[in-house]
């Protein structure tokens, strides 16, 4: 990316990522809006199903069978099956969702707010050269 290119880069993502209102756009008040409230929701439900106890070891291997999960539903919707007699209706958008569940709890049980580590993470990588 040149120069001109990584200055426009740049200046998207203060708008976009800042907590400033004057820099924050209309998309992005709505989802800070509901940032909370969907770690908060992942927590009661786990709670409420009784997944409360489970470790974060085990969670994380959860996470990474639904990841494999996605992966295959990925495979087998842009042809890359490997029985094409066999019909295919794997969801890749209930997988992307179970995976996103799964990391939203991650992140509950280690204390983290992902939408406030997401904006601060793309904040430092505005600030990166890309090559």
């Amino acid at each position: 990316m040149n120069a001109e290119g990584r200055k426009a880069c740049l200046k998207q993502c203060l708008y976009i990522l800042k907590d400033k209102p004057s820099r924050v756009n209309k998309e992005t008040k709505i989802l800070s809006k509901y940032d909370a409230e969907i770690q908060k929701y992942i927590k009661d439900m786990k709670k409420a199903r009784r997944f409360d106890g489970v470790t974060i070891e085990r969670e994380m291997m959860l996470f990474l069978e639904e990841l494999g999960e996605l992966a295959k539903a990925i495979r087998k919707n842009t042809n890359g099956h490997l029985d094409i007699a066999k019909e295919y209706n794997d969801s890749v958008e209930e997988e992307l969702a179970d995976c996103f569940i799964y990391l939203l709890s991650i992140a509950n049980m280690n204390n983290v707010d992902i939408f406030k580590a997401f904006k601060d993470k793309e904040t430092k990588n505005c600030d990166r050269v890309w090559k």
